[in-house]
């Protein structure tokens, strides 16, 4: 590079880290920043958490005992899963000043914070700084993605991974559409973050056949478009070595993150066949009905997203569905030779194709959104990206009805922020106005299934025992505790003096959940001492079961 070229470049760099897009976004990042420092040991423990924190141990032992402890890999079932954020966790406790399971949380947040970062330079990529930061602002007040972000250990970390992969994903294909090699740091960005996210669930094999399948439409494109034969070969032999390399720098890295997964030739494919027919058959409430997980009608997936992403979202994947159909009316045919579409159309993918695979599959889904979480994150980017063609559009043609619209959009943020305060550290039950918000959804839809609740519950049945002079450390008198839920939900927060039981029978004090997954006791008498309330809705509580019950 010749020293005026190079002065170019600061230039255009330095220009490029002034704008205001790029500053505000900065600022975005540091205030989520402080945020979650402040917050992350706000949330309690969810049901899944002590299985993931132990499997995360196991994992670690594997490593630590010279490869002889190898009681991860038939450790329940989650050999079937990788590992990536439990063996990570669990080195972070190694060193963490706090407890085992709030060093979880902040390590979700990071994580969350870390996917916020790709997504935005994704979307820079695909639409410019000012759809970057309009697809930050939509991230961070999506309740749903938050509130996942830090009691989450599977779903969040897979869908931030594969964002990531979306990226380096573009990356490469940008650069076959000038025919030229991608760049070693992006092919290692693209290896890492795949292997991190099969590592993670083994479906993160899609994106790499996503990026296969893009390739195949590319060169159909090209083929249409007059492209001779000789230039498509010299595009693959460019791109060949480099992804040979990716794959197998890929798999290494999943191997680190997911041993079980390469002791055996075929575990990978057992992992996807059990996946497949997974056996997870509760009730889950939908619609105000209670169905089997295995017997959800097809509009559940496709229904929750409509209920719970924010309204501007859903504004504006109207929009970019509108823009994306007016590119497919001018030429089909060649539309996919330019490169900025065959990114476009790999984002696309990443979420149309598990939406469309659960609608035509029909597979036992888990409660909510939680396993096809990698599905918003691409969603709600193209949504950003419907929002500032269409603030553009307005602002070209009245500049008056374009900051106004502005202003709107900034109102729907704020409203998201507040919502969000409202319902923490619950954010993750948030529906949206179809729904008729949180209230609307009681009785109707899931609020807090994974039991995260139950510590607030604990926490306040502690301030009720510590002012009851008849129970305690002082009197000798343990209080013994039931609760709906996992014991590792409970049990760290009781207070002394309190202790866990599993008989309903012999208990004291019972805590439970609003919704389907718990039942009131039954022929005993028994008190409200504390209630879990967040806008206006009681989503767990604390009871007193002594029969005196004063």
């Amino acid at each position: 590079m010749n020293t005026l070229a190079a002065k170019d470049s600061l230039r255009a760099l330095s220009a490029q880290t002034m704008s205001w897009p790029r500053a505000v976004a900065m600022g975005v990042f540091a205030a989520l920043t402080v945020a979650i420092l402040l917050t992350f040991q706000d949330y309690g423990i969810s049901w899944d958490e002590q299985l993931q924190n132990t499997y995360g141990q196991k994992l670690l032992e594997y490593y630590t005992s010279g490869f002889e402890n190898d009681g991860a890999f038939t450790y329940i079932n989650l050999f079937l899963y990788g590992g990536a954020f439990d063996l990570a966790a669990a080195i972070a406790n190694l060193i963490s000043p706090f407890g085992e399971y709030e060093t979880r949380h902040l390590l979700g947040g990071l994580v969350f914070l870390g996917g916020l970062y790709g997504a935005w330079k994704l979307t820079d990529l695909l639409a410019g700084e000012r759809a970057a930061l309009i697809a930050l602002l939509c991230l961070a007040t999506t309740p749903l993605l938050y509130g996942h972000g830090f009691i989450n250990p599977k779903d969040t970390p897979l869908a931030w991974a594969g964002i990531w992969t979306t990226y380096f994903a573009c990356r490469i294909l940008a650069a076959s559409g000038v025919n030229e090699r991608p760049s070693w740091g992006v092919i290692v960005g693209f290896a890492v973050s795949l292997g991190l996210t099969v590592g993670t669930r083994v479906i993160g094999l899609v994106y790499l056949d996503y990026l296969a399948g893009v390739f195949v439409v590319a060169a159909v494109a090209r083929s249409f478009g007059g492209e001779p034969v000789s230039i498509m070969w010299q595009r693959m032999r460019t791109n060949a070595v480099p992804l040979i390399v990716a794959v197998i720098i890929a798999a290494i890295v999943m191997a680190l993150v997911w041993p079980w997964a390469v002791q055996e030739p075929f575990n990978m494919v057992a992992a996807f066949r059990s996946f497949a027919h997974f056996a997870f058959y509760p009730n889950v409430l939908w619609n105000g009905e209670l169905i089997p997980a295995d017997q959800m009608p097809k509009n559940y997936l496709p229904g929750l997203l409509l209920l719970q992403l924010p309204e501007f979202v859903l504004l504006g994947l109207v929009i970019a569905a509108g823009v994306g159909v007016t590119a497919l009316r001018r030429n089909i045919l060649t539309l996919f030779a330019a490169p900025i579409s065959q990114q476009y159309l790999y984002v696309i993918v990443s979420f149309a194709v598990p939406i469309l695979g659960y609608l035509v599959l029909h597979p036992t889904v888990y409660n909510g959104l939680r396993h096809f979480l990698f599905t918003v994150p691409p969603l709600v980017i193209l949504a950003a990206i419907g929002l500032e063609r269409g603030l553009g559009f307005v602002l070209t043609k009245n500049r008056v009805a374009g900051l106004v619209l502005t202003a709107v959009l900034a109102f729907g943020f704020a409203r998201q922020v507040v919502l969000m305060a409202g319902l923490h550290p619950y954010e993750y039950i948030a529906y949206n106005s179809i729904a008729g918000g949180v209230s609307g959804a009681q009785n109707r839809f899931e609020l807090d299934y994974w039991g995260t609740t139950l510590a607030e519950s604990a926490r306040g049945l502690a301030t009720y025992i510590a002012k009851d002079p008849t129970i305690g450390v002082t009197t000798g008198v343990t209080a013994k505790v039931f609760a709906c839920g996992d014991r590792t939900s409970v049990e760290p927060f009781l207070p002394p003096g309190a202790a866990w039981t599993g008989l309903l029978s012999e208990a004291d004090f019972y805590l439970g959940m609003t919704g389907v997954h718990c039942q009131e006791p039954i022929g005993r008498p028994y008190r409200t001492i504390f209630e879990v309330k967040r806008l206006g809705v009681t989503l767990g509580y604390a009871h007193d079961l002594r029969a005196a019950a004063n």
